[in-house]
């Protein structure tokens, strides 16, 4: 609150855990401007259904019950609100013609990770006219390079330190000293007794180990004898950032963090859940999420995977298989497929995989594994309009992958804006035929590259689930299976970017795995991670699976 009234600083990016009054307090900042320092300001939120949610019942409350700022306020308009001085205008990220017009002073974005894309960088250049604007940017983290993560790395990253109670050593406050006992009183029979582990409980100082408990008290001493300190001292003065997690806030009982951390880890490991650890990476601890924060580097972990079963193993706990193939054209026309199948909590087992020359092949195949039609895709990136005649001939589903992050969504129900890694778009399959031929449209299922291929790499490392393949398989599949690689990338504004490289020429393997992805997704036999709104749902609302 001090850093928004110093004319000093331009930008104030704070990521933090949620339910830890971030808003309120940026509220309190809008009402300090309205009242002493009047000028147009605007608040923004990611979607229209949050901003009429959020005008209604937090901000109109808090306007009408400060005093100086109820004795300036005038009659609210569709835009916002009118203030003796100023104007106070309230739009959603999703609206173009809201977020392009008229000067702004004091700038206002909330929930930042939310916004599609490039939507950020357009509001923040209505503050332009003003010299002493003030751009002020809170959210709960999303992913490792998106607009807030950049912006908040931008900033000179203050973090909250406090001093032990023992020995008065100054230290960052970190999830990673949270400890708890592990035994037969706190999980007998490998089941955790979280009243027990309750009293086990205590932050270890990181200097002389003492144990700080969680009393009030104590919680309160974190609180009262700290400061941010900032840890990217090359950040220009005009830029400040803030961040901290939910062991800071003592309305947070750290008993429910705990257990929250081993739910997911759970979830992770026996359900191929990830979105439970997203969650509490980025709402609980703060922090951005990371997908190469839990990949090993050896080239060898695909090797891991190898379970103690063969090829044409019966599986006793299988619910349903996928079949998906790639179509190539070097070297004649020929078609790299893979069978696989997923039983409880996302396990998945590799059925088989091979070659074949004709989509006559790929029916015998499909025939011969017993995959139903409803659960067969091929990628349209290659003769495009071939691959849908096949599929409309034959009922296999037509994919392809997309570079964007997320698509975009409204439920029907809720009429709400959510997030997915897939969507459904209609084609023609007709294109180029006579004209005489009846048109009819075919759905084609479009996927984020990034994020499928993020998600189903937490499955091959064997971080998530229990994705596995038969002690037998080959090297060609795992060559093509790891031909892609993670990197970071800098762009010319200086983000950091994490992309997927190809290091070997044949990935059609991993574009087949890439594929049965995102029909588990979009099943519901997992869960993918940082995005909204993945309903469990057949592939087809007429088909079953």
């Amino acid at each position: 609150m001090e850093d928004f009234s110093n004319n000093a600083i331009r930008d104030i990016a704070v990521q933090c855990a949620a339910q830890s009054s971030k808003t309120q307090t940026v509220i309190c900042c809008a009402c300090w401007a309205i009242s002493e320092d009047p000028g147009p300001g605007l608040w923004v939120t990611s979607t229209k259904d949050e901003l009429r949610d959020f005008v209604r019942d937090r901000l109109t409350p808090t306007f009408e019950n400060c005093r100086p700022v109820k004795a300036r306020m005038g009659e609210p308009t569709l835009t916002g609100f009118t203030f003796d001085g100023m104007a106070f205008y309230c739009a959603w990220a999703g609206s173009k013609a809201r977020l392009q017009s008229k000067p702004i002073r004091w700038l206002f974005c909330d929930e930042v990770r939310n916004y599609p894309p490039g939507r950020l960088e357009m509001v923040l250049k209505r503050t332009r006219s003003f010299w002493n604007s003030r751009r002020f940017l809170i959210s709960t983290p999303g992913t490792k390079g998106d607009a807030m993560d950049t912006a908040f790395r931008a900033g000179d990253q203050r973090h909250w330190h406090f001093e032990c109670p023992h020995c008065h050593h100054l230290q960052q406050l970190k999830f990673e000293q949270l400890k708890w006992d592990t035994n037969e009183a706190t999980k007998p029979g490998g089941k955790w007794r979280f009243d027990a582990l309750a009293g086990t409980i205590r932050y270890e100082c990181s200097s002389c180990g003492f144990g700080i408990k969680d009393t009030p008290v104590e919680r309160r001493w974190i609180e009262n004898h700290g400061k941010f300190v900032p840890l990217n001292t090359n950040a220009p003065r005009s830029r400040v950032s803030y961040t901290w997690n939910a062991l800071l806030p003592h309305w947070v009982e750290w008993r429910s963090v705990v257990e929250e951390f081993l739910a997911a880890m759970d979830a992770m490991r026996t359900d191929g859940d990830i979105e439970a650890m997203f969650t509490f990476v980025t709402e609980t601890l703060g922090e951005s999420w990371d997908t190469d924060r839990w990949l090993v580097t050896r080239d060898d972990y695909i090797f891991e995977r190898k379970a103690d079963y063969n090829f044409g193993d019966v599986w006793p706990m299988e619910k349903v298989r996928f079949l998906a193939a790639d179509r190539q054209a070097k070297g004649g026309e020929h078609y790299f497929w893979v069978c696989r199948a997923f039983g409880p909590g996302g396990a998945s087992r590799l059925i088989s995989y091979g070659r074949c020359n004709t989509v006559m092949e790929l029916e015998e195949i499909r025939e011969k594994l017993s995959v139903s039609k409803a659960n067969c895709m091929i990628d349209s990136g290659f003769k495009a309009t071939e691959v849908y005649r096949f599929c409309q001939a034959t009922g296999w589903k037509a994919m392809k992958g997309d570079d964007a992050d997320w698509f975009l969504y409204q439920d029907p129900k809720t009429e709400k804006v959510v997030r997915r890694p897939w969507r459904k778009v209609l084609v023609d399959p007709s294109i180029g035929a006579k004209a005489s031929t009846a048109k009819r449209h075919l759905t084609l299922y479009q996927w984020s590259n990034p994020t499928v291929k993020d998600h189903l790499a937490l499955f091959t490392h064997g971080v998530v689930g229990q994705w596995t393949v038969p002690g037998t398989t080959g090297r060609d599949y795992f060559d093509q299976l790891t031909a892609e690689v993670r990197d970071n990338r800098e762009d010319s504004r200086g983000r950091v970017k994490t992309v997927w490289v190809q290091k070997r020429r044949d990935n059609h393997f991993l574009d087949c795995e890439l594929m049965i992805d995102v029909a588990a997704i979009i099943t519901g036999l997992v869960k993918s991670a940082g995005v909204q709104g993945v309903p469990p749902t057949v592939m087809d609302e007429n088909e079953t699976s």
